[in-house]
């Protein structure tokens, strides 16, 4: 019996520690932000929202070609730099500080998007 076991438990150890793991989860990020920055404000975007923000995101300097199925913009007010944070399944894939009037700028270029797309 013993012989059985040690290999099952051998492979279910293996298998654990083997599987990639998240290199930062949004949660923790954003609630490190929040603890730094209480003020801050944080939208987020799923769905086909995300989509457009994320290809608006992919498109800022340097171009990139981040994929996911979240896309988070934190602002802060009177504070000149946004966050954009780009995630997928539960990890941050990527992330950039970005001049407020950008973030402004994509935020409203996503509201127009959905309204477009609701009104047809």
């Amino acid at each position: 019996m013993r012989s059985i076991i040690i290999p099952i438990v051998a492979a279910v150890f293996l298998a654990l520690n083997l599987t990639p793991r998240c290199p930062v989860p949004v949660d923790t990020s954003l609630s490190r932000l929040l603890t730094s920055a209480p003020d801050a404000v944080v939208y987020e975007y799923r769905g086909r929202d995300a989509a457009m923000g994320i290809r608006i995101f992919n498109t800022l300097p340097p171009r990139g070609t981040d994929g996911g199925d979240r896309f988070y913009i934190a602002m802060r007010p009177a504070f000149p730099v946004s966050r954009l944070i780009v995630a997928n399944h539960g990890c941050v894939s990527n992330a950039i500080l970005v001049d407020v009037r950008v973030a402004f700028a994509i935020r409203k270029a996503i509201k127009q998007a959905a309204m477009m797309l609701t009104g047809l």
